[in-house]
């Protein structure tokens, strides 16, 4: 108005404009920057980015992205509203950098493209789940990383062999110590192992427990074909866990169990093990405890299975009625081939079983019997079973207390069976007689075999047995050869007697005797004659009369009487023999056991 002074406008007054919290803390930090951050961008680069040349912001700590909360990023985007930050769009310099506003707008569109997830899985928590899990990550595929982790965790020392040879087909490793717990630090990397295809673990002392560990991991292992925990007290509870492995396992092959002290409580483990695994071709047992009652159950086993073809049994604890029960098994059993029972009692009763086995088997190839406690008298059905076998083709049965006899009666076993295939007899350290070797030495010959024995000693008869043969007697008698010359010359003793006193004394001493006989032509040498001197003389006078001369008569046709019978009965007696020989009867053998004493008297007796 006219008169009026002039005022100053009034200032125009915007009233604050209310931010969301996000808002407001992002433009408080804008507004903390140095008074030049106009002509910069408000996002500090990364460590990994170009800095400026400036000193202000060498000086400054960074301040990154990652320090803005994604949500309070989140928040921002929503609005679509950036007003209140400062601006900082504006081109850096003249010298050719890069554009900050550009910058900025990349930035913001990076941060669009992220999307919050609540369940979403980090980086560090990856990272830390590796770390309370490392197994879960583990791609090593030799094993070496689980073995030394589980080593750690059971805190033993890692063994460097078996880090060294853990992928050789064939791991040996034996008497190392391993103990229970270091079998269980190996089998879990065996679980992948994929290259060992024979383990020998002989004396680790690794009890039953530790077969335990091993078994589980081999279950369903396809590569292991040969196994061998001898020397390692598994025991009964080891023994059923391999058993149970092998009812599932079809790989194994060949077991070694020697020397872990197994018992019969076992025997059924092994039983059911043999019934229903078909892969399974070789059974080490040698050097366990089982006695007569786990043979009743081992013998039904073998009765059952028909793939196992080698089985060792020796050193156990059987008697004669276990070994019984395991001979009737392998006489049903049509797979064996190869059969160790050393060591073990038969005695007598296990013989006699032996020779219904070897009667019966039809596939046995190899037998060892050694130190079984077989006598002389067992001798002969060792030797019937050998002459009735058409497969044995070794035999090892040193060490028993067969004798001479007993080891002669078994190489004419073999003789008598022409069909044999017998390629080798071993009598161990045997001492034999001339006759012994002679057939020894017929069979290496004529056959090509090979009889291992001991040394040979003089054959000398022992008189304990002897029996004398009457019809060798008889005919070799002086008397006799004189009566049959008086038969053929038509002569009575009384015409001897005349004929050969030169005297006349009715008397005959031992010249007249002589020149009688020489001049006679009777075939008689002077050592005869003078034995029939000695017999004819009663009262050894030195001569002989009438009455000596029908008295030595009627002796000499007793003599032919018993003489008679004997060679009758020895005819008939022959006869049985020739059958029993032919048909390899145990009983033949044992009468060439008795008889081989029998004094066979020389043409001077």
């Amino acid at each position: 108005m006219p008169g009026e002074s002039a005022q100053s406008p009034l200032p125009t007054v915007t009233p604050p404009r209310l931010l969301s919290p996000a808002k407001s803390r992002l433009q408080s930090r804008g507004n903390s920057l140095p008074e030049d951050a106009g002509n910069r961008s408000p996002f500090v680069p990364t460590p990994d980015a170009p800095r400026p040349p400036t000193d202000e912001f060498s000086e400054r700590d960074p301040v990154f992205l990652t320090d803005i909360s994604l949500r309070e990023i989140d928040t921002i985007n929503e609005t679509g509203e950036d007003t209140d930050q400062p601006d900082a769009r504006k081109h850096r310099s003249e010298d050719g950098e890069e554009d900050d506003e550009e910058v900025g707008s990349q930035i913001e569109s990076d941060t669009e493209s992220v999307e919050i997830d609540a369940d979403y899985d980090t980086d560090l928590e990856m990272e830390t789940d590796k770390w309370l899990n490392p197994e879960l990550y583990d791609h090593d595929t030799t094993g070496v990383n689980r073995y030394l982790r589980m080593c750690q965790k059971l805190e033993i020392q890692p063994i460097t062999y078996f880090l060294k040879h853990m992928q050789d087909k064939e791991l040996v490793m034996k008497y190392h110590g391993l103990g229970p717990l270091g079998m269980k630090a190996m089998a879990d990397p065996l679980e992948v192992n994929t290259s060992i295809e024979k383990m020998d673990l002989e004396g680790n002392y690794m009890l039953g427990i530790g077969a335990k560990y091993l078994a589980n991991v081999l279950k369903d292992n396809v590569y292991v074909t040969e196994l061998t925990l001898s020397e390692n007290k598994i025991g009964n509870m080891g023994a059923k866990a391999v058993c149970d492995l092998l009812m599932e396992n079809k790989t194994i092959t060949y077991l070694d169990l020697r020397g872990n002290n197994i018992e019969d409580a076992a025997a059924d483990d092994f039983y059911n093990m043999l019934s229903s695994n078909v892969d399974l071709r070789t059974l080490i047992l040698r050097h366990n405890c089982f006695e007569d009652e786990g043979a009743r159950t081992l013998k039904d086993a073998l009765a059952d299975n028909d793939t196992l073809t080698t089985l060792d049994l020796s050193w156990n604890h059987f008697q004669w009625r276990g070994c019984c029960q395991i001979a009737e098994g392998m006489a049903e059993n049509t797979a064996i081939k190869y059969l160790n029972l050393c060591m073990n009692g038969f005695g007598y009763k296990g013989s006699e079983a032996l020779e219904e086995m070897l009667k019966e088997n039809h596939t046995l190839l190899e037998l060892d019997i050694s130190f079984c406690q077989i006598p002389l008298s067992g001798a002969p059905h060792i030797a019937s079973g050998i002459q009735n076998n058409d497969t044995l083709q070794k035999l090892n049965i040193g060490y028993n207390q067969i004798q001479d006899e007993g080891g002669y009666v078994i190489l004419l076993g073999e003789e008598r069976n022409e069909n044999g295939p017998m390629k080798y007899i071993d009598f161990g350290n045997l001492t034999v007689k001339p006759k012994f070797e002679t057939l020894a030495v017929s069979l290496k010959e004529n056959r090509n075999m090979t009889i291992r024995y001991g040394g040979v000693m003089l054959d000398v008869t022992s008189f304990k047995s002897a029996k004398q043969d009457l019809w060798a007697a008889h005919v070799n008698d002086p008397m006799t050869k004189l009566t049959e010359w008086l038969d053929k010359a038509g002569y009575r003793l009384v015409d001897l007697l005349l004929t050969f006193d030169r005297d006349g004394s009715l008397n005959l001493d031992l010249e007249e005797l002589k020149a009688g006989i020489h001049g006679a032509g009777i075939d008689m040498t002077d050592l005869e004659i003078e034995l029939l001197m000695m017999k004819l003389d009663d009262d050894n006078s030195g001569t002989i009369d009438m009455k000596e001369l029908m008295h030595g008569n009627e002796l000499n046709i007793l003599e032919a009487r018993e003489a008679q019978r004997f060679m009758e009965d020895k005819k008939k007696d022959d006869a049985e023999r020739r059958k029993l020989s032919k048909a390899g009867d145990a009983k033949d053998f044992h009468k060439l056991i008795k008889e081989a004493d029998t004094v066979r008297p020389i043409a001077m007796v």
